[in-house]
């Protein structure tokens, strides 16, 4: 009997082990690391990149290096009509390095947008194009769009190439494209914009412009609602004063779109349309699209939470350096946020110093609500750049990565700001 109960339990041990065996081979197989449960590797990555990009540019080891003669295509003013609403620019990029380039299509900032690499290796000396396609059927007025290529360069991980132009339309929205990132659902977020009319009767007079709330359709207005007003020339921003085409608007609307709380977490999109009571455009749409990454609300002095979802820095001397600061709070009871949950996983530009500053672990058990500082540093030295979200040469962003109900999320933040002397 004895014998009969060992070898049952030894039998269990065996099976056990072997389980624990073949689902770690099995994790393995996926590139599943035990370094990326600790902070401290997405730290080290970080250091390691940093240190490469300097070897490259002190020219101690053989690397590639990215040469792009030109980043950003204007298209100029056009007059939308269904022959010219589409369009494509091949951008050139040189290997000017002592190693092999490779080069990889990463992503797009909009679905209007599409790319392709010709040649994805560059051997020294050798030179490829990207073909950046665009589609603006669906939209108006102003156009910009980014695509962002992978590399191996060190210093040049990225590389953003950018198209931009102005549709000329009777009726526009500015901007037609509004982005959302860190959308936290359970809490209402807002943008604004501004639906603009163009032309005169025979009489000189401003063609109306008359759009109220019971023109507006929603895909889903039950996360989703605009609030629309009538305006006067006068509420133009300067960014739209400044405009050549924007400027001569002869009537305007100011709108709001509301995301309100409880949108599923993940991507989303909404395209919002609106009846305009113009017989040349009888319809304009607005795209709307954006990440919920759950219970997680962003604030702060220099945070931009209507207009642009940036974080707004503004220019920055390169001599002195500047340093800000906004907060992530987090809407939940059961949570702790320190080191092992909350981390940094991506800053650009690399040398952007980012630190996070936890409250004391046990004090947060206690706490409905809890909040982790965060301190961006645009060190001394820094080179004198334009950084901002999607439709610059160069984007600056945050992502947070938080580790919460057994998945990760992520937070990106777009940062905005300018180096000079």
């Amino acid at each position: 009997m004895k014998k009969t109960i060992f070898a049952a339990a030894l039998g269990i041990l065996i099976g056990a082990v072997l389980g624990v065996v073949l689902g770690l081979i099995s994790l393995v197989g996926r590139g599943w690391d035990l370094s990326v449960e600790h902070p401290e590797y997405w730290e080290s990555r970080r250091q390691a990149a940093l240190a490469a990009a300097e070897d490259a540019l002190a020219g101690k080891v053989k690397a590639p290096r990215v040469e792009t003669p030109e980043i950003e295509f204007d298209f100029g003013v056009r007059e939308k009509n269904k022959e010219n609403v589409t369009g494509s620019h091949d951008f050139p990029i040189i290997n000017a390095g002592t190693a092999p380039l490779t080069l990889k299509e990463k992503t797009k900032s909009c679905y209007c947008t599409d790319f392709h690499i010709a040649k994805r290796k560059l051997m020294p000396g050798e030179s490829t194009t990207v073909n950046v396609q665009w589609d603006a059927e669906r939209g108006g007025g102003a156009f910009k769009q980014s695509v962002i290529i992978s590399t191996n360069d060190p210093v040049r991980p990225e590389i953003f190439f950018n198209v931009k132009g102005l549709f000329s339309s009777p009726v526009i929205a500015n901007p037609n494209h509004l982005i959302f990132s860190g959308v936290s659902n359970s809490e209402e977020q807002s943008r604004e914009f501004h639906i603009l009319g163009f032309g005169t009767d025979s009489e000189g007079n401003p063609l109306p412009l008359d759009i109220g709330d019971e023109d507006v359709t929603l895909w889903d207005p039950d996360h989703f609602r605009v609030a629309l007003e009538p305006g006067t020339l006068d509420d133009l921003t300067e960014d739209e004063k400044n405009s050549s085409v924007i400027s001569k608007a002869t009537s305007l609307v100011k709108g709001t779109l509301y995301i309100t709380p409880g949108l599923p977490q993940g991507a989303f999109q909404e395209t919002v349309r609106f009846k305009t009571r113009r017989p040349d455009q009888p319809l304009l749409e607005l795209m709307v699209e954006g990440q919920v990454t759950g219970a997680v609300t962003i604030t702060g002095m220099k945070y931009d939470k209507h207009k642009t979802g940036q974080l707004v820095i503004g220019p920055v001397s390169s001599a002195a350096g500047a340093r800000e600061s906004f907060r992530l709070t987090f809407d939940d009871q059961e949570f702790i946020a320190d080191a092992s949950t909350v981390r940094v996983s991506n800053v650009r530009p690399l040398w952007l110093n980012v630190s996070l500053d936890f409250l004391d672990a046990e004090a947060q058990k206690s706490m409905p609500v809890k909040w982790v500082d965060v301190t961006v540093e645009i060190p001394a030295g820094s080179p004198q750049e334009r950084y901002s979200g999607p439709g610059l040469a160069e984007t600056g962003e945050i992502v947070v990565e938080i580790d919460r109900d057994m998945k990760t999320e992520e937070v990106v933040l777009p940062v905005s700001f300018t180096v000079g002397p």
